[in-house]
């Protein structure tokens, strides 16, 4: 009787141990996911300043677009408050209509700021690709433990979810759909 409820102890410890390990996993993770959520906030700041500061700019070289209701759009992003996948999809839209005007004006093209800060967007996009990327990556390793057994346990102890993967959207599928 005695090896008994020794052996039970001793799975009761191992078994501690184990979802121990996984709580810490969670918390890691967790760990993770902030840091790329601090990384992709200060990244959506810059774009979002660099925007505003083509409004500017497109708006002293070229007087038909000082009240142009395009620009005023890239404005008016920073005084919603978005989650941050809105602010993506915001902001996603916001440069694609930037993009579009450059290509509708050549003459904006050839201004020496803009380029250099289509420079910029270029370089904040690729670092925001590749946070959203990490952001992702530990995403799908956290969502693992939280559906998977015996991590699960923890899961429901502590009240963890499955979170939201940074969706990368093709706009102009959104647009023709909206269209029909």
């Amino acid at each position: 009787m005695y090896y008994v409820i020794v052996a039970i102890c001793a799975l009761i410890m191992i078994f501690i141990m184990i979802e121990i390990g996984f709580y810490n996993q969670f918390q890691l993770l967790k760990i993770k996911i902030s840091e790329a959520f601090n990384n992709i906030d200060i990244l959506f700041e810059k774009k979002l300043n660099l925007l505003e500061r083509t409004v500017t700019i497109i708006k002293e070289n070229n007087k038909k677009y000082k009240d142009a209701q395009l620009l005023d759009n890239l404005v008016k992003i920073k005084n919603k408050k978005l989650s941050r996948f809105d602010l993506n999809h915001e902001l996603t839209i916001a440069l694609r209509e930037y993009h579009s005007l450059l290509d509708l004006d050549k003459k904006l093209s050839e201004i020496e700021a803009l380029k250099n800060i289509n420079e910029d967007l270029i370089d904040i996009d690729n670092d925001l690709n590749a946070a959203k990327k990490y952001y992702n990556d530990n995403i799908v390793l956290y969502n693992n433990l939280v559906s998977s057994i015996p991590s699960s346990i923890v899961a429901r102890l502590f009240h963890y979810k499955k979170e939201e993967f940074f969706k990368e959207e093709k706009i102009e599928t959104l647009e023709i759909l909206k269209e029909k």
